[in-house]
């Protein structure tokens, strides 16, 4: 009996190590499984984490350059800013000369342009009497503009030049219309020759009648018969009926200012 004692210790101890064996290998899978179920959740997780950071790359990214974009606008606009401000001071520096230069030459231009009247109305009133209304009309109209002040220094200028430049005209034509003279206080209707603004000279519609103004006495004058032709040829002249050519005409006296 002793002998099979070592033989059955033997026995039990090889069915407990493969009972311990067999249990072991049924535990492993579970083993194996967890690490690597714990892997891929990382490994998914890292990648998530790395796409949402690729993502914020790209998007800052994208903003840094809009920014940068924008940068470069406002840094344009900063230069074309900087540019008209410099125009504008330059501009604002002109108009302060020309300011100046206005006041200094308005000063100087005012009292020229008052003689200048003046000598018009005076030479207006004292001249031969043509057109009387219209260069009245005129002669007032500069009045009034050299009285507004609303009115700049250089329109006052060119207005006063106009009026010059009509009055100096009618010393280089000659004109022919119908106007009522009186004669020994005794109206009549005639045609009125002007030459230039030297003499007036009148004709009756009949031609039997000629005169002349006499700028002296202020009064018309009635002529000799024998200038009737010449102021005949004279008005017809005036009216283009004929050609020009050289007359015998009085001038008379000239006024003593």
């Amino acid at each position: 009996m002793k002998s099979f004692a070592p033989l059955i210790l033997c026995v039990v101890c090889l069915f407990w190590s493969l009972g311990a064996c067999m249990a072991t290998d049924r535990d492993f899978p579970a083993q194996v499984k967890r690490p690597v179920r714990e892997s891929i959740s990382i490994r998914q997780q890292t990648q998530k984490e790395e796409d949402k950071w690729t993502e914020e790359q790209a998007r800052l990214k994208a903003e840094y350059e809009k920014l940068e974009e924008k940068n470069r606008q406002l840094a344009a606009q900063n230069n074309k800013l900087k540019r008209d401000i410099s125009a504008c001071q330059s501009s604002i520096e002109s108009i302060k000369q020309q300011t100046v230069e206005i006041g200094r030459i308005t000063k100087e231009l005012n009292p020229f342009l008052e003689q200048t009247y003046d000598r018009l109305a005076s030479f207006f009133k004292d001249d031969v009497p043509f057109l009387r209304d219209e260069r009245s009309h005129r002669i007032a109209t500069l009045r009034r503009v050299l009285n507004d002040s609303n009115i700049s220094i250089g329109e006052k200028y060119r207005k006063t030049m106009e009026v010059l430049s009509v009055e100096a005209e009618y010393g280089n034509t000659v004109e022919v219309y119908q106007k009522k003279i009186s004669i020994d206080n005794r109206p009549i209707i005639v045609n009125v020759f002007r030459l230039g603004r030297i003499s007036l000279f009148f004709q009756t519609p009949d031609r039997k009648t000629s005169g002349y103004f006499d700028t002296a006495a202020s009064a018309w004058k009635i002529l000799p018969d024998k200038y009737n032709r010449a102021i005949t040829a004279a008005i017809e002249i005036g009216l283009k009926r004929r050609p020009v050519e050289l007359l015998d005409l009085p001038l008379g006296r000239l006024a003593v200012q």
